[in-house]
């Protein structure tokens, strides 16, 4: 066959693929991992340095700081959607910005 050039038994390259798009169960799994992962961090430190100091303040606010983390690194990956290909994102459809439409003579 003209098409099988390659060596007997040699490895094949892999046809070119476009990058899988996460489906929103993906995307929520990994929310839901960020914020408790940021919890129980955080929150573990705090645990270390009331162990350590000898008070217990540091756990409530460890967890909190958690949260507050990870809030912000769901925002900042996730925040924004992907514009779709082709498509400018500053733009509305149709290429140019649309106006208020108004009754004839009024500005």
């Amino acid at each position: 066959m003209a098409e099988d050039t390659s060596e007997p038994g040699g490895a094949r390259p892999r046809p070119a693929r476009a990058a899988r798009q996460p489906s929103g169960a993906d995307m929520g799994w990994a929310v839901t991992g960020t914020l408790l992962s940021g919890m129980a961090v955080w929150g573990g430190v705090g645990w270390l340095i009331d162990q350590w100091l000898d008070t217990r303040v540091f756990f409530p606010v460890g967890i909190i700081l958690g949260v507050a983390v990870a809030i912000y690194v769901v925002v900042k990956t996730y925040g924004e959607p992907d514009p779709a290909p082709g498509r400018d994102a500053g733009h509305p459809p149709g290429g140019r910005r649309s106006r208020p439409r108004t009754q004839k003579g009024q500005r």
